[in-house]
């Protein structure tokens, strides 16, 4: 699959905030490593979890996941054969074990794992599109945003406060490609 193409994600947003997002991954492409998606993706994923909301959806289209920035996002296969690298799927966080060991409650994909562990779910059961963070040590949802667009902004301004803290660095993958998409 390779790295998004970030042209194409620009392309397929124009309101706010996602034209800002997308102008911030662009700025801050050597700190994340997001993975091309596809319509067919996009057509899978909403057929095996159909509370994926249609903005989740239109993401999905050009994005299949990957890491953002220091956050993981589930991707449809395990391994990535051009990029070389491997990641976390959809099947493997939401088995039965995994959810498990999170002591997730039931009714709740997991479509993101921050990176000390926290799964970042849409729920099964609910007409909204909300997105919620469940922290497994404190056993209940911490956070609730309305909707994906508003759960990126937030991961995204926290990502360019670490840069500008010094907190986060270069993906290595990035800088021997050059970060070309």
């Amino acid at each position: 699959m390779g790295f998004v193409n970030l042209e194409a994600l620009k392309s397929a947003y124009n309101t706010e905030p996602m034209v800002g997002n997308v102008e911030r991954l662009i700025d801050f492409d050597m700190f994340h490593c997001l993975r091309a998606g596809s319509p067919e993706t996009a057509r899978r994923l909403g057929e095996k979890y159909p509370c994926f909301p249609k903005e989740y959806l239109k993401w999905l289209e050009i994005c299949d996941g990957g890491l953002l920035f220091d956050t993981s996002m589930m991707c449809t296969e395990e391994h990535d054969d051009e990029l070389d690298l491997d990641f976390d799927t959809y099947d493997e966080l939401n088995s039965e074990d995994a959810l498990s060991d999170y002591d997730l409650p039931e009714g709740y994909v997991v479509f993101a794992l921050l990176s000390f562990g926290a799964p970042v779910c849409f729920s099964v059961d609910k007409e909204d599109e909300k997105v919620y963070l469940w922290d497994p040590e404190e056993g209940e949802f911490t956070d609730i945003w309305d909707n994906f667009t508003y759960w990126l902004t937030e991961e995204i301004d926290s990502a360019v406060s670490m840069i500008a803290d010094g907190d986060l660095d270069p993906l290595e993958v990035k800088l021997e490609s050059g970060g070309d998409d």
